[in-house]
């Protein structure tokens, strides 16, 4: 049995993401699918489409075979540690034998050269200064690289050419790396708001539904039929899930807090904490609170994690804990039934353990307690995660999802 990991957000599953798994099978036709997938919220701190189950359902329905979602303290991080998340369960599922990824740009020598450049410790110290002065992460590693390497700094600023080097970057720290398969993008670029004939970004297709912009005969081309239903039916019944309605309780929580709470936050440096309160106190809406903070070192990404991170929470002594252990569990969203074979083969050979129910280590009530073992912390994270998101709807959806929800099984 091949199995490739893909790691995913499917947010929502277009084209573009089918197109992927079909030219990976023209080269490997007897690939089994694992994807890794991002939870309720995105790896930008954005809410998901719809949420996790109903994203891994599409993605089961058109061509993969087992969804995993990967736990929130790497999904809503920076592109290395999300990369650094994804190929660390892969890895430790002891059964995967490659991962296949989408990229602007191909050259798999080239982007492996620069992923060893960016991991020497002259681009560690070049990174070190540059990001004292003041400067972005990545306008600071792209130039950096550019320089070291001599390859075009465009290529460097690519969206998916910069998550497939952290993808590399985070694979070569293993004794047995995964083979790579990169595939060439089409047509729709990244952050393309138009649709291009029969393929459009998830960006482009997030921004006509939240703008009612939508024009559904053209949407119905570049998504498959299941997502097509699913977004059809979600956007006639007005259901999207908006962060603007989390407004008053990060408001709430931060005119309620102590400097020596917030300054325990992960992401908050360099006396961010003291802006946050103004803003906290000023602002009057979400996006007026995003421009009050905005800046070249915290750009809007940065900002909506952070909230999140307020707002569930996740302290800098945390991250640091998780991300010495890496990723403590495989927790299954989806499966077909070669899915069901990949779930056997993981039982077998996998270093963590396989959730496919949630209250066999953690309910509601032990989420509750003060004391609990970095694995429970980790995964009760997650299901906070869910509880917050549903707060992004009116009206809210209901609590404990995660603890009443299985993993959807589609039978051919």
């Amino acid at each position: 049995m091949s199995i490739t990991g893909i790691i995913s957000e499917y947010n929502p599953f277009h084209n573009g993401h089918k197109y992927l798994i079909k030219k990976h099978k023209e080269k490997f036709p007897d690939s089994y699918f694992i994807a890794v997938m991002s939870g309720n919220f995105t790896q930008r701190g954005e809410t998901a489409l719809v949420n996790k189950w109903q994203r891994a359902k599409l993605a089961v329905a058109n061509g993969i075979d087992l969804v995993i979602e990967l736990p929130f303290v790497f999904t809503v991080r920076s592109a290395q540690y999300f990369a650094k998340g994804g190929i660390d369960l892969l890895q430790k599922l002891h059964c995967v034998d490659s991962i296949c990824f989408g990229s602007e740009y191909t050259n798999e020598k080239e982007l492996t050269f620069i992923a060893q450049t960016a991991q020497s410790e002259k681009f560690q110290q070049l990174l070190k200064t540059n990001l004292s002065d003041g400067q972005s992460y990545a306008a600071t590693t792209s130039k950096i690289l550019s320089n070291l390497t001599g390859i075009s700094e465009n290529i460097l600023k690519a969206p998916n050419a910069i998550l497939g080097i952290e993808y590399l970057k985070a694979n070569l720290n293993y004794p047995q790396p995964l083979q790579v398969n990169i595939i060439q993008r089409v047509k729709a670029e990244h952050n393309d708001l138009n649709y291009q004939e029969n393929f459009a970004s998830g960006t482009a297709i997030r921004h006509s539904l939240y703008t009612n912009n939508n024009n559904f005969s053209k949407l119905k081309q570049v998504v498959p039929t299941e997502t097509f239903s699913l977004l059809q039916q979600t956007h006639q019944k007005q259901d999207l899930p908006h962060l603007d309605y989390l407004f008053t309780t990060l408001i709430s929580k931060l005119r309620l807090a102590k400097l020596e709470e917030l300054t325990k936050i992960y992401g908050i440096r360099e006396g961010l904490e003291y802006k946050l309160l103004k803003a906290a106190n000023e602002a009057t809406d979400l996006a007026d609170f995003y421009q009050q903070l905005k800046s070249k070192r915290y750009p809007l990404t940065n900002l909506q994690r952070l909230c999140l991170y307020l707002l569930l929470n996740i302290t800098k002594e945390m991250i640091q804990t998780f991300d010495d252990t890496g990723v403590l569990y495989a927790r299954i969203l989806a499966f077909n039934d070669k899915g069901t074979q990949i779930i056997k083969q993981m039982k077998k050979n996998a270093s963590i353990p396989i959730i496919t129910k949630t209250t066999s280590y953690l309910d509601s009530k032990k989420r509750c307690q003060q004391k609990l073992t970095t694995f429970e912390e980790m995964l009760a994270i997650d299901t906070y995660a869910t509880e917050l998101y549903n707060l992004c709807f009116k009206p809210f959806k209901p609590y404990g999802q995660d603890f009443t929800t299985s993993p959807y099984y589609l039978q051919r």
